[in-house]
């Protein structure tokens, strides 16, 4: 075992409990803590050789880059709650949104197969590319780009349908 190891291991032995109290108490969920008594293992492992040599000002230390960790944590707790709450909100504004009862495409969508609609919006609404459409359903560039075409063709056909539909209801109210 190194000089590095045994001083790591000597530091957790004397002062781990405490930074983990340390940890503990400030956290929640308290299980966060562990994680974080990790990092500050991690930082001083890094740093073993800018720790200080007495006990008490090692454990300071510790206490310094666990303060450092909590920190961070909060930091990045609170931008994940952000970021889930924004979420959350485009996701109801969206779903929120009524659909035009004209939608053309909407409707055309709706009567094609699960598969070709697939294919369909992961085209053109999220914009990937036919290699990338391939890799999310398990098939080849070529086949992709195949199936999207009939996939397409059945699409206009519908499109076509709902045409001639609207026209004859139009022609049918007309007086």
């Amino acid at each position: 075992m190194t000089p590095a190891e045994r001083r790591i291991e000597g530091l957790a032995a004397a002062h781990g409990a405490r930074v983990l109290a340390y940890l503990t108490r400030r956290t929640t969920p308290h299980e966060d803590a562990a994680d974080l008594y990790q990092h500050v293992l991690t930082t001083t492992w890094r740093k073993i050789h800018t720790v200080p040599d007495g006990d008490e000002e090692a454990l300071c230390w510790m206490l310094a880059v666990a303060r450092r960790e909590l920190a961070n944590h909060r930091r990045g707790t609170t931008r994940r709650l952000a970021a889930t709450d924004r979420l959350r909100d485009a996701i109801a504004d969206r779903a929120a949104e009524p659909r035009a009862p004209d939608d053309r495409v909407h409707a055309a969508l709706d009567n094609l197969s699960a598969h070709d609609r697939e294919l369909i919006t992961l085209t053109y609404w999220d914009e990937l590319t036919a290699e990338q459409v391939g890799r999310v359903l398990g098939l080849s560039a070529t086949a992709t780009r195949k199936r999207l075409q009939r996939a397409r063709a059945r699409l206009a056909d519908r499109l076509t349908d709902r045409d001639h539909e609207t026209r004859d209801e139009q022609l049918a109210s007309a007086p």
